[in-house]
């Protein structure tokens, strides 16, 4: 008479791969709902972000860099209160442009007028150009995460100085 059935130990195999493949499936899932959170965390910061650089845009419409707070740092309003920000605006140091190597002496003069105006050039760029950074900062976990984002803000109508 031939057994009907399984024997105990294909039993316990074959739950132990079903439970091996659930195993896998959960921890997939988890990895996605994780990875879910985190890509949705990442989109609400660089959307505070950008909103915070447009508001720092309109702020400074208008007006000087001297008129222009080099450093603030705040909260975001409800819903977003557990991120907070800081701005800083940096004034950017180019380094100099001297182009004249020096050469005869019959060049002397040339050379001295082109020094002189790559060092008015350089120090236009510097009074004229500004670096904006917003930065987001948000708890994750025990740790702190933060989001950077730069731009550039160029005066065209800054005073071209004409001390060296």
């Amino acid at each position: 008479m031939g057994n009907k059935g399984f024997t105990l130990l294909e039993t316990i195999i074959a739950l132990t791969i079903m439970v091996i493949a659930f195993a896998t499936i959960l921890m997939i899932e988890s990895n996605s709902i994780n990875a879910s959170a985190t890509a949705k965390q990442l989109n609400v910061v660089a959307m505070l972000a950008k909103n915070k650089m447009i508001d720092e845009e309109l702020k400074f419409e208008g007006k000087t860099f001297e008129e222009v707070k080099t450093e603030e740092a705040g909260a975001f309003e409800t819903p977003f209160e557990d991120y907070r920000w800081t701005t800083a605006i940096k004034e950017i140091e180019f380094p100099n442009l001297n182009f004249a190597a020096g050469g005869a002496n019959s060049q002397q003069g040339t050379t001295d007028v082109l020094e002189t105006m790559t060092k008015l050039f350089t120090k236009f760029l510097s009074k004229s150009m500004r670096e904006v950074s917003i930065t987001v900062y948000w708890k994750r976990g025990e740790g702190e995460q933060k989001f950077t984002v730069s731009t550039y803000w160029v005066d065209l109508n800054h005073e071209f100085d004409l001390t060296p």
